[in-house]
């Protein structure tokens, strides 16, 4: 299993609009990935700081929504945060939901 992480810096006062838009438009494009398994998200409305944890089959699978479908979500979302998103990868080594362990 492969994990993505990404961070961003909210603009101040789009908690709301931020967390509406994952709900109604980033939770719906994802599910319609090839490889995708689950989406953790966080959001601190007092630091203005969002983390996106996604979680895919394989690395292959998240570097194609990479290519394919992140674009149209960092457009959607451009209004909600400042500069560019951090963007970092993880193999999984453990994970209780999805019953792994590193060996």
């Amino acid at each position: 299993m492969f994990a993505r992480l990404v961070t961003t810096h909210l603009k101040p006062g789009k908690f709301d609009l931020v967390t509406r838009k994952f709900e109604e438009k980033v939770i719906p494009l994802l599910k319609k990935q090839p490889g995708f398994r689950d989406e953790v998200s966080f959001f601190d409305k007092e630091r203005n700081e969002s983390v996106a944890i996604s979680f895919w089959d394989t690395e292959a699978d998240e570097r194609k929504y990479d290519l394919n479908a992140y674009p149209e979500i960092v457009k959607t979302l451009s209004d909600t945060f400042e500069g560019t998103p951090l963007v970092r990868r993880f193999d999984v080594a453990n994970a209780t939901m999805y019953k792994i362990h590193a060996n």
